[in-house]
């Protein structure tokens, strides 16, 4: 993940410098991201920006782990690698999530794989496939076309 430089604008109405990365606001920002990603360098540098935009973030490296988190924390967001450790899929966290919490949980579904598997997925309007690596600036915009709520 590549983190944007910060730039402070100076309003001319008052001539005090702004901070132009605090304008932009995740939809609500206490919602709950769960980041599922084996790689701990790549969850590091996936959770780093979204805490950053205010988001409340539980990074686990399995499906065991996520779903044993599911059950004590509110989770509004699934991140989640296509491939992760132990020949487990991402696909089937999610499965097994939206089972649990619901079929309209928002999730994000990151992949190197260019597989027909991944091309067969079903449209999803709650499923965005984004391929790796990702900026996080491109990740905290995608997250914005979730709708609210």
């Amino acid at each position: 993940l590549t983190l944007p430089a910060g730039r402070d604008h100076v309003d001319a109405a008052d001539g005090k410098a702004h901070d132009a990365r605090a304008a932009p606001q995740p939809l609500n920002a206490q919602q709950c991201i769960l980041l599922v990603e084996d790689d701990p360098a790549v969850r590091d540098a996936t959770r780093m920006p979204l805490k950053v935009e205010g988001y409340r973030v539980i990074a686990v490296s399995s499906i065991a782990e996520a779903l044993q988190r599911a059950q004590t924390e509110p989770i509004d967001l699934l991140i989640t690698d296509y491939h992760l450790g132990n020949q487990e899929l991402g696909t089937a966290l999610i499965t097994a999530l939206r089972d649990r919490l619901g079929a309209t949980l928002k999730t994000v579904l990151m992949t190197g794989d260019t597989s027909s598997a991944i091309k067969g997925l079903p449209a999803d309007p709650h499923l965005r496939i984004v391929s790796k690596p990702i900026k996080a600036d491109e990740l905290l915009r995608l997250l914005r076309t979730f709708p609210a709520g």
